[in-house]
């Protein structure tokens, strides 16, 4: 058993995380966001210990790693939506929520009496930004926003303090990630409640291209990278490597949810395509991981639980 410690644990991917290492016999410290609502914990909210905390206030925090004492930690915390604004807001926003926010925690984390033995963090194919693909570790990152370019900047803070810390650490970019209990404006919940509750889905650039990773296999990788950090290096995308047009994404969305074919609605944007795909060629030799759910068998899985989850909340309603 180990104590693991997961930030942005009630989030899609964060959750996903808590589930399986409650299901290997982990002892789990969950950190919350206040105020936030905890129901995709809820299957678990007896095995393990939760707290709300603002993570960017480190006299709050370290306690926290104090009493847990984790011998393992997942900092999957992030503002992933954060709009271009005319002031310029954006910037210093995304600043205090991606990079003060693990600067809190790899400091609490570092103070420990007994520093954990790993620290993955989570990062996100949007750091590449204007790069050809498929994307490589090695390349010079240029992020198109904010967001891409906080996560970048807590990327290379976490490179440039590895030798300060008393724990390996690795960010582990991820692809496009999706799966049964995520919600919002991603692509694929997106489609998915917009067909299923029949209102035309927009598509304003079919033509581009998806790296679409099942939340599964992100999962498995992420623990992989757990177990062993310092296998590959400093970053290591996980990703299937196999890119998708947006507009076919839509299509099996709509056959999967029985849904019209003319709720689909397909833009004709100008400009190139953009197309997000990382090479997993790194993750898959230093881990020997490979993704098993392909884009068809995690759609379908997906959609299921969506239908499950409507009708379930038709039938309380009713």
């Amino acid at each position: 058993m180990m104590r693991v410690l997961i930030t942005g644990a009630n989030g899609f991917i964060g959750s996903h995380l808590v589930r399986a290492c409650v299901a290997r016999g982990d002892e789990v410290t969950a950190l919350v966001r206040p105020g936030s609502g905890i129901d995709r914990l809820a299957e678990v909210s007896s095995d393990i210990h939760v707290h709300r905390v603002v993570l960017t206030d480190t006299a709050a925090v370290a306690p926290l790693f104090h009493n847990a004492q984790p011998d393992l930690v997942f900092h999957a915390a992030a503002k992933t939506r954060i709009p271009n604004g005319p002031d310029l807001s954006d910037a210093p926003a995304s600043l205090r929520e991606n990079v003060d926010s693990i600067l809190s925690v790899l400091s609490a984390a570092a103070e420990c009496e007994t520093p954990p033995g790993a620290f993955v963090r989570l990062g996100t194919i949007a750091e590449y930004g204007d790069n050809p693909v498929p994307y490589l570790e090695t390349q010079c990152e240029k992020p198109r926003d904010s967001y891409g370019t906080s996560m970048l900047t807590g990327t290379k803070y976490l490179e440039m303090l590895q030798p300060r810390l008393p724990f390996p650490a690795v960010t582990a970019r991820l692809s496009l990630t999706y799966g049964p209990g995520q919600t919002g404006q991603q692509l694929v919940p997106y489609l998915i409640e917009s067909l299923l509750t029949n209102k035309p889905a927009q598509i304003g650039r079919p033509d581009d291209a998806r790296d679409l990773l099942y939340v599964d296999d992100a999962v498995r990788g992420l623990l992989m990278l757990g177990s062993d950090p310092k296998a590959a290096g400093p970053v290591v995308n996980i990703s299937t490597g196999v890119a998708t047009k947006v507009r076919d994404v839509a299509k099996m969305v709509q056959r999967l949810s029985n849904a019209p074919e003319d709720l689909l609605q397909f833009g004709s944007p100008t400009g190139a395509p953009i197309d997000l795909i990382n090479h997993p060629g790194l993750m898959q030799s230093s881990y020997d991981w490979a993704p098993e759910t392909n884009v068809q068998d995690g759609l379908k899985q997906t959609v299921e639980w969506a239908m499950r989850a409507q009708a379930t909340l038709t039938g309380s309603v009713s």
